[in-house]
């Protein structure tokens, strides 16, 4: 992958989503969105439930349509899935339970091609990185709900993909196992300066891990709110952070502004 500065921009271009069919009213998800995500941003997308934070994230992967504008990267358009692009999903389902781990991790690589001594290595590498090595040889089944999210993680990274998606995979996980995955995942980011868009529902994992903050509306979901903030480039340690002061005042109003949004307040309301 390229280092962090040279890595290509996310470009939407008028993105919008409507869900409907022959049987049903339609309903407008995503208002057209013009959004430009730098190459190794941390972007946290946060907002009420049901304003197409998920919807967007599938369209940023290739996995959902845009009804309306583009989606660029690097210049080339998204028109499906691809390599470029790793996702991470709530749910561990797409672990195949037949598979070990690191059968798990190489999938990816082997759809690719990858000779199988570069397989090993990186596979190596990104077991070792989330935590994993000694559970290699272990069926997906076996591990806990925090083992299966980091095998998800290193399957992306594995890939080496240049824009890593995530949609709540921490969501589903006790707070425990939630928060020692946020500071694994903070520290994976430091490490490789990977463009991230994360989707949650939590404006402290928000805070805690980007480098960018995108507050939307109630649906049809529009960009109310773009903070750009530092906490993450700091070298304290996670829990030092969640007690800071500022972190935690930034904390109140993000999530203040969750729930008076309207689509007339302007972007940036709270920086």
């Amino acid at each position: 992958m390229s280092q962090a500065g040279t890595v290509a921009d996310l470009v939407l271009d008028g993105v919008g989503h409507t869900y409907g069919s022959r049987s049903a009213t339609a309903v407008a998800a995503l208002a057209p969105l013009d959004l430009t995500i730098a190459g190794g941003e941390f972007v946290s997308v946060v907002g009420p439930s049901g304003c197409g934070k998920s919807t967007l994230l599938e369209i940023l992967a290739g996995l959902r349509p845009a009804t309306t504008g583009a989606v660029h990267l690097g210049g080339a358009r998204v028109v499906g899935p691809g390599r470029r692009r790793g996702v991470v999903f709530q749910q561990s389902s797409s672990l195949l339970p037949w598979r070990t781990v690191a059968g798990n991790v190489a999938l990816g690589l082997e759809l690719a091609r990858v000779p199988r001594s570069e397989r090993t290595a990186r596979v190596a590498r990104e077991l070792e990185r989330v935590g994993l090595t000694e559970f290699a040889g272990r069926r997906v089944y076996e591990l806990s709900g925090g083992m299966q999210q980091r095998t998800q993680i290193a399957r992306a990274l594995a890939a080496d993909p240049e824009v890593l998606l995530l949609d709540e995979p921490f969501g589903a996980l006790d707070t425990f196992t939630r928060e020692r995955l946020q500071d694994e995942l903070r520290e994976i980011w430091r490490a490789t300066r990977r463009t991230v868009v994360f989707v949650t529902h939590s404006v402290e994992e928000a805070a805690l891990l980007s480098t960018r903050v995108l507050v939307m509306s109630p649906r049809p979901g529009r960009v109310v709110g773009d903070h750009r903030i530092d906490f993450t480039h700091r070298d304290q340690p996670a829990a030092v952070l969640r007690a800071d002061a500022d972190f935690v005042a930034f904390c109140a109003r993000l999530r203040a502004s969750i729930g008076i949004t309207h689509v007339a307040e302007p972007e940036g309301a709270l920086a």
